[in-house]
């Protein structure tokens, strides 16, 4: 069985000029989410690279992502969706 990613939330902060700064709140992997740390993160846009991501605050709370097959399959269970059609 393969371990389970846990995520943190961290705060970010990238500094374009002297009087711009861009502040970004994010769930990461627990391995990056180290205050001082500088990231690469991707723009799920442009699939481009952006980097001199400085993580700034580390929430103390460790999360697992949510199965989103399990909730589809409740979901469909608790409303009668995975039920055959009647015609």
């Amino acid at each position: 069985m393969s371990e389970i990613t846990k995520y943190r939330q961290v705060t970010m902060v990238k500094i374009i000029d002297r009087h711009t700064r861009v502040v970004e709140v994010s769930y990461i992997p627990e391995e990056f989410a180290l205050v001082g740390n500088v990231l690469k993160i991707k723009d799920l846009l442009t699939g481009e690279w952006d980097t001199g991501w400085g993580v700034t605050h580390v929430g103390s709370e460790s999360v697992e992502p949510p199965d989103y097959r399990k909730a589809i399959r409740g979901h469909r269970k608790n409303t009668g969706d995975s039920l055959p059609k009647v015609i």
